[in-house]
């Protein structure tokens, strides 16, 4: 069964999708016999994002999250998300007692040379509103703005969770995402509903261009 933090992993699912059931995560039967395959226990925190909202399209619609049993093991990481064109991955220490590891990212898999991120729970969900901020039904995108500007259009908002690279943030039906971009960041936003789409633009008083 899912454990410590399956339940933040579906809260964000449930912001952005309106719910969150079982059938969004793998059976438990095969993460366990990906791990009887690997010779290992998967991370907690990991494990919890494939038991709980693993199997959701979400993780398929950009970058890739791999099914239990295509996990592999490379330059000592377990490998567990690929970039849509194959360019990055990513995946966490092989051996490690961490329940939490740092994920690390690759452009080689054979030749390896690994660069930190964060930790998984922090990353997992992020890169789940990532995906979200050009999926949801209406989203957009605004143009490079100074980071302290970004950082007043978010205050108040819940954090989801981070990358090396962005920050998420999600209410009930709304995600927004701050990336870096130049010397300035890039803030994108997705909504269930088009009144919830204006009135998150109208919030935030920027030019948001509709994707």
């Amino acid at each position: 069964m899912a454990g410590r933090f399956a339940d933040g992993y579906r809260s964000v699912l449930a912001a952005i999708t309106g719910r969150a059931s079982s059938a969004h995560g793998f059976p438990l039967r095969a993460v366990e016999a990906a791990e009887a395959r690997l010779g290992f226990a998967i991370p907690e925190a990991l494990r919890d994002y494939y038991l709980s909202v693993g199997r959701h399209e979400l993780n398929r619609v950009h970058n890739r999250l791999w099914p239990p049993d295509d996990l592999e093991v490379h330059e000592g990481r377990l490998v567990f998300l690929e970039e849509n064109q194959c360019v990055l991955y990513w995946g966490v220490p092989r051996r490690t007692s961490a329940a939490d590891p740092v994920v690390s990212q690759t452009f080689d898999l054979d030749d390896a040379e690994w660069m930190r991120e964060v930790r998984c729970s922090l990353f997992l969900p992020a890169m789940l509103c990532y995906y979200a901020a050009s999926w949801m039904p209406h989203s957009g995108y605004t143009d490079e703005m100074p980071h302290a500007t970004a950082r007043r259009l978010v205050r108040g908002w819940p954090s989801a969770g981070r990358s090396g690279v962005h920050s998420a943030f999600a209410r009930p039906g709304q995600v927004v995402t701050v990336e870096e971009a130049g010397s300035g960041v890039v803030v994108r936003l997705g909504t269930r509903s088009r009144r919830d789409f204006d009135a998150l633009v109208s919030e935030f008083g920027v030019g948001v261009h509709a994707a």
